[in-house]
Formats: structure tokens, sequence, C-alpha cells
């Protein structure tokens, strides 16, 4: 007689899940741990934030001075997620193609350039922290405000550091589709960061200091459990001292991580302009700006986490040659990441009142807050369709499209109507957010009408030819 468990179908492997299983679920199986850890990374940005508020509840200078510093981390997060999309987009198209041949080479390649790109960036840092911190605090801020963003920064750089590495490792586990991964070395992460925040602030008497210490930390721990994945049998690449960079491969993570980069960069540059017609306001609305700043992460995790869901299964399917899959698979992830999005953004409105007061007891503070974010919420799922179309044009191995959207969000329409609207018009800060509302609606409707037609048109070449 046959037993109960023969009749059951033999469960499918990650790889086969991505090729052939149901896409919804296998999505959002993708998709979970990369929100799970953006909202850790989230959590423990919050956490920082809040214990340094402590400091002085009623300064504007504390948390404002780490703000300035936002920017800085950006721009590490953008040179990092850059070699991750890359790598990412390159494992994905081999592992659908079944090219085992390259993957220890891609490890390989994609670490030795972090490494280099880490150094060279630490040490620049180090050397112009001073000059650009003073451009970042605009006319308004005052100099203890820009002593505390530089105590955080100072602090802070060794973790940037190893931020580049990290992320390159995710994007070697990403484009297998081990995903969960990243989930549970952010777990370790944020209670790594949540033991350390008070150790270094109160009790080491490091104050603004403290927190990027224990921040910094934690990503240097980040990054070695996230190695040890390549140790066992969890992953099919492995890494080997053995083998050198190969050029070719360099390149190609190059060739799609280059315009990521340059895209998060230019967004930094960017939000650093805002930052200085914010701070030129008034410092009160930098400080409400800078805790906005942090907390509108909550909406946007969940296109991290489609996006990411897109590179592994557009990327796989596109090595594999499959075409209808990787439509199917592009537009569910944009409905679901539009779903995930409303729901995000209708919790973020609930309890942002609650929420901001944790950090601030200064009532002008706490307006300005709730008023950002009832006008631009809602319009963060524009951007969200823009992360998951960008995700799906690199796992086809372009790389332009995502720079060109981000160019016209915040080139074309957000930095030049915003400094139109205050030093032209004379408004108010309030029509900083209606500018930032209206393009982020307008850059997810051109980013879906764009990727539609050029998924319908994909043409298939080879990850490495």
């Amino acid at each position: 007689m046959m037993k109960t468990e023969d009749l059951r179908e033999p469960k499918l492997s990650m790889e086969e899940e991505i090729e052939r299983g149901p896409i919804v679920p296998t999505s959002i199986k993708l998709a979970m741990p990369i929100i799970i850890g953006q909202l850790l990374l989230l959590l423990y940005s919050i956490g920082d934030t809040w214990y340094v508020s402590l400091l002085d509840k009623n300064s504007t200078t504390l948390i404002t001075g780490v703000g300035l510093v936002a920017p800085i981390y950006m721009l590490f997060i953008a040179l990092g997620t850059g070699v991750c999309t890359g790598v990412s987009s390159l494992v994905a198209r081999s592992v659908g193609e079944k090219n085992e041949k390259i993957y220890t080479k891609i490890a390989n390649s994609g670490l030795f350039f972090t490494v280099i790109l880490g150094i060279i960036s630490i040490v620049l840092l180090y050397i112009f922290a001073n000059p650009i911190l003073h451009f970042l605090a605009g006319t308004s801020i005052s100099e203890e405000t820009i002593n505390n963003g530089l105590k955080y920064m100072r602090f802070l750089i060794p973790g940037l550091g190893a931020t580049l590495i990290y992320e390159c490792l995710l994007g070697i586990l990403q484009g297998q589709g081990l995903n969960k991964y990243y989930g549970i070395t952010m777990i370790l992460s944020t209670l790594i960061n949540a033991i350390f925040d008070p150790i270094f602030i109160f009790v080491f008497k490091l104050g603004v200091g403290g927190a990027a210490l224990g921040t910094a930390l934690s990503v240097i721990l980040s990054a070695c459990l996230v190695f040890f994945v390549f140790i066992p049998q969890n992953s099919t690449i492995k890494i080997s001292r053995n083998v050198s960079p190969d050029s070719k491969i360099t390149w190609e993570i190059l060739r799609i991580g280059i315009p990521h980069a340059l895209s998060m960069i230019g967004l930094s540059v960017m939000l650093m302009f805002l930052n200085n017609l914010v701070g030129s306001i008034s410092e009160v609305a930098m400080n409400s700006w800078s805790l906005v700043g942090r907390m509108d992460e909550m909406i946007l995790l969940v296109g991290y986490g489609f996006g990411g869901a897109t590179m592994t299964l557009v990327g796989q399917n596109f090595g594999s040659k499959n075409k209808e899959r990787i439509n199917e698979s592009y537009r569910t992830n944009v409905v679901l990441g539009i779903i995930y999005g409303i729901i995000f953004a209708v919790v973020y409105n609930l309890v942002a009142k609650y929420l901001f007061s944790i950090f601030t007891g200064n009532k002008d503070v706490l307006d300005g807050c709730l008023y950002q974010v009832r006008i631009v919420s809602f319009t963060y799922l524009g951007v969200i369709v823009a992360i998951v179309s960008t995700s799906a044009f690199q796992a086809t191995g372009r790389a332009l499209p995502g720079l060109i959207l981000d160019i016209i969000r915040m080139g074309v329409i957000t930095i030049p109507v915003s400094y139109l609207m205050i030093y032209v018009f004379h408004q108010e800060v309030s029509s900083i957010f209606v500018v930032i509302a209206a393009s982020n609606l307008l850059t997810g409707l051109i980013s879906f009408l764009w990727c539609i037609r050029s998924m319908k048109n994909v043409k298939f070449k080879k990850a490495i030819s």
C-alpha cells in the first residue's frame, strides 16, 4: 500500500521554484527576508536616533547633527549596493544558464573590488569630513550641530567600509535566491547594535559617537557572519583564496553596478542639496526633515524587498530564456509591491504621531514631521514601482534605465522645482513636500510603462560571452 507522503509532490529546490514554481509565493519567499532585514535595519537606525535623543530630548543639535551624515551614509550604501546589484545580476543569469564554471570567479572578483574600493573611500572620507559636513549644514545650522555630526561620522566610517564587503556577499547569495541569510544576519546585527549602543553612549560616555560606533561594529560583525555562509555547504558558490579576480567578470559587475551606484550617489548628492535648502530655512525644519527622512524607509523597504525578488526571478529566467515567466514575474512583483506598500503606508500614518513623539519633545518639530508624512507617504508607491522596474532592467543586463529614472525624479523635477518654490516663489517648506510627492508618482508611472514595453521585447544574451 502506498504511503501518504509518497502521494505528495516532491519539494522543489529554490532554483526550481524560481524557474517553474508559483510566482506569488516564490516572490514573497524571496522578498520577505529582505523586507525583514531592511525593517530591522530601520529599527536599529531608529534605535540610534532614540538613544541619541535621550542625551537631551529638547535639543535640536544632536539629531540634526546625526542627520547631516545621512547623505554620507547613503553614499557608502550606494557603492556597496552597486556592487551587490552587479554581482547579483551576473550570478542570477549564470544560474539560469547552468554556468557553474564562473561562480567562484564572480565571488572573488566582486570581493577584490569591494576591498580596494572600501580602503580608498574610507581614506577620502577621513580627509574631507570637515568640509563635507560644513557644506551639508547650509547657512542656519549651529557649530555645535556640525561638531556633533563630525563626531558621529568619524566613529561610523570603519563600519561603512565593511558595508561594501557585506553588500557584495549578499549579492552573491541573492543571485542564487538564498535571501534567508540576509534576514538572519540582520536579526543578529540588530541585537548586537541594541546591546552596543547604550554601552558606548552612556557607559563609555561617547555621546553621538557611541551610537555610530555601535552601528559600525554591528555592520562589521554582519559581514563576518555572511562570510561564514560560504564555508559550509549552504551556497553552491565558494570563496577561494586560490582564484584571482577575472577582469572580464569585474567589468561586467561594474557595467551593471556603476550606473546603479551612480544613481544612488546622485540621490545622495541631490539629498545634500535638499539638506542645504531645508537647513537654510530653519533648524526646526531641518530637525523634522532628518527624522522623517529616516522613517520614510518604512515604506521604501517594500520596494527593496520585491525589487530583490524581481532581480532573482527575472535574472534566472532570463538566463534560461523564459520570456513569458519574465513578464509574469515583473507584473506580479509590481502588484505585490503596491499592495504591501499601501499596508505599510497606512500603518506609518496611524503611528506617526506616537513614533515621532519618541524622538522629540518640540511641538514645532513634531507638527512638521506629521505634515510631511501626510503629504508624501502614499506617493512612495510610485518609488516602489520604480525600484521593481529598475531591478527588472538590471536583471536582464540593462543598467542605465534606473539611473535615468532617478535623474528624472530628483535632478529634473525635485531639486530644480524645490529651489524655484523657495527662492523664486518664496513658498514655505511644505511646497518641497508637494514637489517630492508629484515627482514620486510621475516616476512610478514612467518606469512601469517603460519596463512593460521593454520586457515584451527583451533580447537574450549570455551573462559572460
